[in-house]
């Protein structure tokens, strides 16, 4: 149905405050045209409703996409699927309405598909921690949760501990040896030059595993927070990319440090 009001063309002119009368307009817009209340509240109300009907316009005006931009709108538009779908699963979780299990099958799959979709984005969109929020406000949408999952690159299950039963001493036990054949096995990938991101960073979360099926380590543990720190860091990265070599020493003297506070840890425990 027809708006209950339309707007003259052309469109009269900004309404003013109270005092101040618009311009005239032809005869032939006189049924049409609808004057501004000399009141301060009737003006906004009918200025509201000029607005409302522009916008409407607006919306029914279909959209045309160039042909050499079509492949550049699927690709943003999946990238605000996915951050809108990892949003929508973290407050799920958080809230009770989805078993562990469930979430971080779910979670890694879109962490997964986040990878592939962010190489095919410029440069300035491959730190989650920066790239969602200033992508995201153009919409004023806040996705807070989904910008720390993509930025932590793994899923809340093995970023806060608590997997395993504490009262089970063998599963501890294995539980260390796992994390230290982890942390050996990321150092020597980093002596034999293996620095690309695709390569090291399922090793860091190999370690990150390792520690989180230890529940009785603090979640503040210095050993922790180095492997938190570097997954950030490679998850801001292109899989594709390599780490330089002042990285490269940085990540295997960071890893370094890391192992021996948590040798420490054990020791103290």
């Amino acid at each position: 149905p027809p708006p209950p009001y339309a707007a003259p063309k052309p469109p009269p002119p900004p309404y003013m405050t109270h005092g101040h009368q618009p311009a005239a307009h032809s005869a032939g817009n006189a049924d049409r045209y609808i004057a501004p209340p000399t009141s301060p509240t009737g003006a906004d109300s009918t200025y509201q409703s000029y607005v409302a009907v522009q916008t409407q316009a607006e919306l029914n005006t279909p959209l045309r996409i160039e042909a050499n931009q079509s492949d550049e709108v699927a690709r943003m538009g999946n990238y605000y699927a996915l951050i809108r779908a990892m949003d929508k699963l973290e407050n799920s979780y958080v809230g009770g309405n989805v078993d562990a299990t469930c979430y971080e099958k779910q979670c890694k799959d879109l962490l997964n598909r986040f990878g592939v979709a962010k190489q095919a984005l410029g440069s300035d969109m491959q730190d989650p921690a920066i790239a969602i929020p200033t992508f995201m406000s153009r919409y004023q949408v806040s996705a807070l949760a989904a910008t720390k999952r993509f930025a932590l690159g793994v899923p809340a299950t093995q970023g806060a501990g608590g997997l395993e039963d504490s009262s089970k001493p063998k599963s501890s036990y294995i539980a260390v040896a796992e994390t230290v054949q982890a942390y050996i096995t990321a150092m020597d990938s980093l002596h034999l030059n293996m620095v690309a991101v695709h390569q090291v960073h399922p090793l860091v979360e190999d370690i990150m595993h390792g520690l989180d099926k230890l529940p009785m380590l603090p979640a503040t543990a210095e050993c922790r927070l180095k492997i938190v720190t570097w997954l950030e860091r490679l998850s801001a990265m292109r899989s594709t990319d390599e780490l330089n070599e002042e990285q490269s020493q940085q990540f295997l003297m960071d890893l370094g440090s890391s192992h021996k506070s948590f040798t420490h840890w054990l020791d103290t425990f």
